[in-house]
């Protein structure tokens, strides 16, 4: 047996070398395999076709088609004011090269879309690369190694967010990239290596992260504030120098957040009229819910003991995985019966890092369940101390800017993934318990069911028709629009009216129904126009409300009249909403008066404004309306 054991050992490295090329290969191949309909079908599907994803797509589409010299203002909605591209859920960094490569190459532009979703795609991909530089230091058994490098990435609370269209979100390495660059500066440090260049990578992963998403400067920040302080009191207690190593890391999060966060206030010209805090903050569909970390995907046919009937939010998406869930009971029951192994973690640089960093995820478990929970349909409240930004949102309403809190629950997700999977290695080596090594390789296999689950889930519910850019797609719209002489038109208005993106003020947000909100994106780009409609966040609210103005029975806002120029607004109108037909608006709406009268102003507004019919087309309808001239003629 021992001479076996030091035949495996002896081959490990030279295995190792392969297992990192494995990895990413093997996940390259799953990513063709599963997203082969988007990727093999240039410009003919998307990665979603409805809800947040719809409209980011349209927001990277109409900025794409804009000329270098209009910054980042992203001119096709909010007209006429605009939205920069920063609050539109668009990958702003990304989408800046990518706007920059279209405008060098002409050709390419068709396809911006389409290799925006191939660089979204490939963060699985590079998640495996990143998994395995993590890794590879603890000298994993290599099937583990793969194993782990390849599905951990299908299952994360990130990935999930691509069936609603959160493709930045979506992005894994954001979130790995920082938990590599600690576990590389924890083990220097233990080495006494220099932490200079690795420091400065911490740095500048927090800085190029903001700009892929706000919400990972959040994030990744509280990560590695947490992680700074648990760390110092470790050294502290085992009378260590903490100091030296806890001010530059303190001092790297803070230049990276205060780079972040300048870089944004000079480039957004409309940074001191955006609302300091956000509505929305702590509402209970947009936190963690702790059945969350027991509740597997619909499709995944593996359930934990535990297996919880009401579904959660997207936003509460937290499926612990059966690796991680099963490892646990297994541990608990080793421990009463008195059989656990030992780990020895404290001898071990890596797991004590990864202790350490469970123990700093635990603090922002807290901050994603809110500031209060309520138990038994709110017969109880649990106000939850632990959360540090219960504290700190009495110190400024900023917190609440990052208002989806159940997304602070990610980096704990990837700590005990990563913990259980170090910890099964560690069975696995006590070559004399050989049950305890079977034990472990099944609990490990336990990735393989969840793996194919994610695997069939993301093939059912990603992959759609591109209905904003691929001709066949847009028929209809185009036969509504063909031979009409829209040159000279400046915006167009869609009725039933949406703007949603005010959170700072939510009595000025109307939620658009999927298909409304799609025909008018096809309308914007197929003619051209930028819509008076809107749907982004952070919009200065003084902005929707000058728009709701124009359903106003005395007309729009002079301060809105200003803006416009001479030349007239094609107004869209979809009449199955006024009709009985669908009742969308009409039911959301319900509880909402002051927004219930908008939508109804708006057929009442084509009547009574006499707007010239331009086409009709089934429930379809296009007019010309002149807002100056009209404001300018005299009322009777």
């Amino acid at each position: 047996m021992v001479s076996a054991v030091s035949a495996q050992s002896a081959s490990f490295p030279r295995f190792s070398r392969l297992v990192g090329p494995a990895s990413v290969a093997t996940q390259l191949l799953l990513v063709l395999y599963t997203f082969r309909e988007v990727i093999f079908k240039p410009g003919q599907n998307l990665l979603v076709d409805h809800y947040d994803g719809i409209k980011s797509y349209f927001s990277i589409e109409s900025f794409l088609r804009q000329p270098l010299s209009d910054g980042m203002l992203v001119k096709g909605h909010n007209y006429p004011f605009g939205e920069y591209m920063y609050y539109t859920d668009s990958t702003p960094l990304f989408t800046e090269a990518l706007h920059v490569l279209v405008r060098i190459f002409p050709g390419l532009q068709p396809y911006g879309l389409y290799i925006y979703d191939l660089a979204i795609l490939s963060g699985l991909v590079l998640a495996s690369w990143l998994l395995h530089r993590i890794l590879r230091p603890w000298k994993l058994p290599a099937a583990l190694h793969l194993l782990a490098c390849v599905a951990l990435p299908w299952i994360s609370p990130q990935t999930v967010r691509l069936q609603v269209g959160h493709m930045s979100l979506a992005y894994v390495p954001a979130v790995l990239v920082g938990i590599w660059a600690l576990q590389e500066i924890y083990g220097r440090h233990a080495a006494g290596r220099p932490l200079s260049g690795w420091l400065v990578g911490l740095g500048l992963s927090i800085f190029v992260a903001s700009f892929w998403h706000f919400y990972y400067l959040a994030i990744i920040g509280a990560l590695v504030g947490l992680f700074t302080v648990v760390w110092a009191l470790d050294l502290y207690r085992q009378d260590r120098p903490w100091w030296p190593v806890a001010w530059r890391l303190l001092l790297t999060l803070a230049v990276a957040g205060a780079a972040a966060g300048l870089t944004l206030i000079l480039l957004d010209g409309r940074y001191a009229e955006r609302p300091t805090g956000s509505s929305g903050y702590d509402w209970i569909g947009w936190k963690l819910q702790f059945r969350a970390f027991f509740q597997a995907q619909s499709d995944n046919h593996l359930r934990f003991i535990f297996d919880p009937q009401e579904g959660v939010p997207y936003e509460s998406t937290a499926y612990l995985g059966a690796m991680v869930l099963y490892t646990l009971v297994v541990w608990l029951g080793l421990r009463l019966f008195r059989r656990q192994p030992a780990v020895a973690a404290s001898e071990d640089v890596y797991g004590r890092f990864l202790g350490l960093l469970v123990l700093a995820t635990l603090p922002m478990v807290m901050m994603a369940l809110g500031e209060k929970y309520e138990l038994d349909g709110g017969s109880y409240l649990i106000r939850n101390y632990f959360n540090p930004l219960f504290w700190l949102h009495k110190l400024s309403d900023r917190v609440t800017q990052f208002r989806a809190i159940g997304r602070y629950v990610w980096p704990f997700w990837w700590a005990l993934n990563l913990s259980v999977v170090w910890g099964l290695a560690r069975w696995w080596r006590r070559a004399s318990l050989l049950p305890v090594r079977a034990l472990a390789l099944v609990l490990a296999l336990l990735l393989v069911p969840d793996l194919v689950a994610a695997v069939r889930f993301y093939r059912k519910f990603t992959q759609r028709p591109n209905q904003l850019t691929w001709p066949a797609a847009r028929t209809d719209m185009d036969k509504l629009t063909r031979g009409l002489p829209l040159a000279g038109y400046q915006a167009i208005l869609p009725v039933p009216y949406f703007h949603v993106g005010s959170e700072g003020d939510y009595s000025f947000t109307i939620d658009p129904d999927d298909p409304h909100c799609t025909h008018t994106y096809q309308l914007s780009l197929l003619t051209g126009l930028p819509l008076m409609s809107h749907k982004a966040v952070r919009t200065p609210p003084y902005q929707a409300q000058e728009l709701y103005s124009i359903f106003r029975p005395a007309g729009p806002d002079p301060a809105l009249l200003a803006r416009l120029d001479e030349r007239p607004i094609l107004v869209f109108l979809d009449s199955t909403y006024y009709n009985g037909a669908n009742n969308y608006y009409r039911d959301i709406l319900k509880e909402r008066p002051g927004m219930l009268e908008a939508f109804e102003r708006g057929d009442d507004f084509v009547r009574e404004r006499n707007l010239q019919l331009l086409r009709r087309q089934g429930a379809w309808s296009v007019y010309a309306w002149y807002p100056r001239r009209q404001a300018a003629a005299p009322q009777p």
